[in-house]
């Protein structure tokens, strides 16, 4: 360090750069800006050195959680959070009934909200019940012959020939439109039935939407509600009245 010194200077060179032997002779160097390497750097700066390193380390963790930056720690994996089904809202009111008389049918709807993230609702979002109807008046047309009368006289199957048409209950599917043709041996099916049509005359289950849908004890198609043996619907068999009495009857004489 002295010969540096001597030489001609009492501070260290700036920059990056090493001495090297002058061309006086040993005892003369110079400073080389150009011949550098890590060692060099290190002793002349060492606090860009540090910084460099610190830099180094933040780009090699970076997309990593900044929770775990420098604590050298493996970042843990992100839990989807489990989410629900949506809820539906309330019910609407019903809708008017298909019939005018007799059996007829009503629905309501209602509306499923929830987040793009969630499953749909559980259950049906329409609902439909058996209408509280006075019965039609003596001589009036079932509902099942109005809709094949509708097709009287008009061509089928690319005939000219004019049928009359009446209700075929012996089709396998109850909802279908099934026709017979007056006179004639074959029925056609004018496609489904409309909601609200008996599926037979001697049931009161009825069609919606071409199935054929139990009536339940609340009035809703398609219920499994069920009246226990006291007559209630929905109940468990506890409200019955038993009643024990003993009854004695005086039989008649024959005269004899």
């Amino acid at each position: 360090m002295r010969g540096l010194q001597e030489e001609g200077s009492s501070k260290w060179p700036s920059g990056a750069g090493r001495w090297r032997r002058g061309p006086w002779g040993r005892r003369g160097l110079e400073w080389d800006p150009l011949c550098s390497d890590t060692r060099s750097i290190w002793h002349v700066s060492p606090r860009r050195v540090l910084l460099l390193a610190w830099l180094t380390f933040t780009w090699a963790v970076q997309g990593t959680d900044s929770k775990m930056l420098g604590l050298g720690l493996a970042p843990q994996p992100r839990h989807r959070r489990q989410l629900g089904h949506g809820a539906w809202t309330h019910w609407g009111s019903w809708s008017a009934c298909s019939s005018s008389c007799g059996d007829g049918a009503s629905f309501r709807t209602r509306r499923c909200i929830r987040f793009p993230e969630e499953e749909p609702c559980k259950g049906k979002p329409r609902q439909y019940r058996v209408c509280e109807l006075d019965d039609c008046p003596a001589g009036s047309i079932p509902f099942r012959t109005i809709q094949c009368s509708l097709y009287n006289g008009k061509p089928i199957m690319e005939s000219q020939t004019q049928y009359q048409w009446v209700p075929f209950h012996g089709a396998p599917n109850l909802c279908d439109l099934n026709c017979l043709a007056v006179g004639h041996n074959f029925y056609y099916t004018f496609g489904r039935v409309l909601d609200g049509t008996r599926c037979s005359p001697e049931s009161r289950d009825l069609c919606i939407s071409g199935q054929c849908l139990r009536v339940g004890c609340d009035g809703i198609l398609g219920s499994d509600a069920q009246a226990d043996a006291c007559g209630i619907c929905n109940g468990k068999n506890e409200s019955c009245i038993f009643v024990q009495q003993v009854f004695r009857a005086a039989f008649p004489s024959s005269g004899d």
